[in-house]
């Protein structure tokens, strides 16, 4: 049978019910209270020097009725020890180093049943918590009010699933929750995802919410936020850490595993999840956040909080909106990090995307910081290369990356490969634009390359000769320049002869024959 304990008020109750005549069965019906403990408050209240049936109501004080309570109480008998107490009690101070040593209950139970001392584990919690409830206190305190404008805590709460239109499937949704700590008027971002971008897209939608940005943020040690959680010194993610600076808030991330670091928010976590979401049934994640924020100024933002006892969204247009930071209202361009390597094509892979840097960075690691529009790569602290950010499966090369002698193999461009040849000398480039002229000029490209390797190899001005010569003849085979060039007859040209047998017509020539000579049909 389970007895429960009656209050003073209770015991008042019953004996001044008494005093009234009323009858015992009815107390024991409206009271719930056995009979026997209406008798027995009825005894010890004659002992006390008052009969309760017989007296007046004036008489029944609360001083009499807190004695009646004192005298009733059931209490262990003075001096009587429980078995487990028997066993323990030698071993308290041990138990007491081992507690405070950090070791845990189910450990010393253990250390101690090698010496013989055993008891159950529901026995061993009892002792401890009879006789070292001073080592297990948790005590909370709460803090001073905030100012206006001063924190903001933000937190992700697990809603429910939703249709993902992208993914044609239903998928788990997240309410990104960013509360006010003065005026608890909050935020409900919805999303897919718990990472960086997620939480840097939340922030830039409660900053045009609220119209301004509070000077400190106060997170859980999210992954998105924090690399590394540590009570002193925590690593903040790189990404969001530069975004915090754009903006300029301070992060402040809990203790790990404290949920009591960010109270606020977390309440807020649950009434968000059973007032807005349960029960309603959206159309997709656009359809939720359309209707979130439409309930977090008409729902949440209107009720009466159990805190400040005041309506969040009138105490933050009467107070705290004004002491927030200026929000500019210009999205933030939300970048990605990564740490690629350099391969031996001279280009790193970021985002599906390829980025080409010189040389001497090639098997080394890099720092890539790429937005929506430039990729800027980092060696060392030092900005080494920025190109234009490219859509997925494109690349940008730097042809300039390159060494210089393997540059003009790479570009299959006849345009590059002209220019290059009149850097060299005028009468290579023209050569080179003789040679590739046409409709479909990449079929000699190679040859092109080669003689641009010739002219390094003999020097401008005798590969410059050799291709004058080779132009006045019509000749496309470089190899044929390149002979030319080792026999050294680049510059030798063909004497004309000086009587020319060969009389030139004065008159067009014409057949010597009629024409109908050849109407020879038979």
């Amino acid at each position: 049978m389970v007895y429960r304990k009656v209050s003073m008020i209770e015991i008042k109750e019953i004996l001044l019910r008494i005093a009234k005549g009323q009858s015992k069965r009815k107390i024991r019906r409206d009271l719930n209270v056995h009979g026997l403990t209406i008798n027995r408050y009825i005894k010890e209240c004659i002992c006390l020097g008052i009969d309760p049936q017989d007296c007046d109501i004036s008489q029944i004080t609360d001083n009499l009725c807190s004695a009646i309570a004192r005298n009733t109480t059931t209490t262990k008998a003075k001096g009587l020890l429980y078995p487990r107490d028997i066993i323990l009690l030698p071993v308290k101070d041990r138990i007491e180093a081992y507690l405070k040593d950090g070791i845990t209950k189910a450990k010393i139970r253990k250390l101690l049943a090698r010496d013989g001392i055993t008891v159950s584990e529901s026995s061993f919690l009892r002792f401890v918590k009879s006789h070292f409830s001073h080592l297990n206190k948790n005590i909370t305190v709460r803090l001073p009010e905030t100012e206006p404008g001063q924190y903001g805590q933000a937190d992700f709460g697990r809603l429910g699933k939703l249709w993902d239109e992208a993914a044609k499937r239903f998928r788990i949704a997240w309410a990104f929750i960013v509360t006010l700590a003065f005026s608890r008027h909050m935020f409900v971002f919805i999303t897919f995802k718990q990472d960086t971008r997620a939480v840097t897209q939340g922030c830039e939608l409660a900053w045009e919410y609220f119209e301004g940005i509070p000077r400190i943020l106060i997170f859980d040690n999210l992954s998105p936020v924090v690399d590394k959680a540590d009570r002193y010194n925590p690593r903040i993610n790189k990404t969001f850490m530069e975004y915090a600076q754009y903006r300029g808030f301070v992060i402040d991330p809990t203790n790990s595993g404290h949920a009591r670091g960010k109270p606020i928010v977390e309440n807020s976590v649950y009434y968000v999840k059973k007032n807005f979401f349960a029960g309603e049934a959206f159309i997709s994640k656009e359809d939720c956040q359309e209707r979130a924020i439409d309930w977090c100024s008409n729902v949440a933002g209107t009720r009466i909080h159990g805190t400040t006892r005041k309506r969040p969204i009138d105490l933050f247009r009467d107070i705290e909106k004004q002491k927030l930071a200026i929000y500019d209202g210009i999205r933030y361009d939300i970048p990605h990090w990564a740490q690629p390597s350099v391969h031996t094509d001279h280009h790193i892979s970021f985002k599906k995307s390829l980025y080409s840097l010189p040389t001497k960075y090639i098997g080394k690691t890099v720092d890539v910081r790429g937005d929506s529009a430039l990729v800027r790569i980092y060696f060392k602290d030092e900005l080494i290369k920025t190109h234009p950010r490219m859509p997925e499966g494109k690349r940008s090369t730097d042809y300039n990356d390159y060494p210089s002698e393997l540059t003009p193999y790479t570009l299959r461009n006849a345009n590059y490969q002209v220019s290059q040849g009149k850097t060299k000398h005028p009468a290579i480039g023209s050569y080179i634009e003789f040679l590739l002229s046409g409709s479909y000029p990449w079929h000699r490209i190679r040859s092109a390359q080669k003689l641009l390797r010739i002219a390094d190899k003999y020097g401008y001005e005798r590969t410059a000769a050799a291709c004058i010569k080779a132009m006045e003849y019509g000749i496309y085979d470089v190899r044929r320049i390149d002979k030319m060039l080792k026999n050294e007859v680049e510059k030798i040209l063909p004497e004309k002869p000086e009587n020319d047998l060969l009389t030139p017509f004065e008159e067009p020539p014409r057949f010597a024959r009629d024409g109908a000579y050849f109407k020879n049909y038979k």
